[in-house]
């Protein structure tokens, strides 16, 4: 099978798996599965940004150990200096060298995490980074490369297309609360409306 041949299988995989989910939850959830499938990832999270945190809305990995599937976990940005300004710069990185600074950070954070390789891809929407895909590989498996990289942020771009759609369905209904997910995101999502 040649490379443009898996290519292809790839965005299809992912693209039908998010197609037959509805709501947020449901499509990251759908994208995690096909996405870590494709890479033989030992965890995935699929992380929004929201203001000045991190907002964990999936978490999938071999050992699950009952830890919720939708973690809904937030932390600051400032948690993952290195990591963050990476992502920000919209290019995502990979890392499989225990003396690489993304990898000393992750490492730090989470040390019961056999992570023989991390690779991050940013999330894109309306032209800004709103989000991450990050994929951890234990140390039994190939380290992840360049080609993983460039797969992986052109299947982002397939979950950055949907993403304001299912931020402002997920705000609507989430309207109660006092908390207003991904303001930046909805604000952008606004502007382009009333163009």
């Amino acid at each position: 099978m040649d490379s443009d041949r898996e290519h292809e299988d790839a965005f299809q995989l992912v693209r039908a798996a998010m197609s037959d989910a509805v709501g947020l939850l449901n499509v990251t959830r759908a994208a995690a599965e096909a996405i870590s499938q494709l890479f033989s990832s030992w965890e995935i999270t699929i992380t929004l940004l929201d203001r000045d945190e991190y907002w964990d809305v999936v978490d999938m990995s071999v050992e699950q150990d009952g830890h919720p599937t939708f973690p809904n976990y937030r932390y600051p940005l400032t948690d993952f200096p290195i990591g963050t300004s990476r992502l920000l710069a919209g290019k995502g990185y990979v890392s499989g060298d225990a003396a690489d600074e993304v990898m000393v950070e992750y490492a730090r954070q989470w040390p019961e995490v056999p992570a023989g390789s991390i690779m991050s891809v940013p999330i894109i929407a309306l032209g800004g980074v709103h989000g991450e895909i990050f994929l951890v590989r234990d140390l039994e498996t190939p380290k992840f490369n360049r080609d993983d990289l460039d797969l992986a942020s052109e299947l982002a771009t397939l979950l950055g297309a949907r993403l304001p759609a299912l931020v402002a369905a997920y705000e609507e209904l989430d309207s109660g609360s006092d908390s207003h997910a991904m303001a930046q995101l909805t604000q952008n999502l606004g502007d382009v409306l009333n163009e």
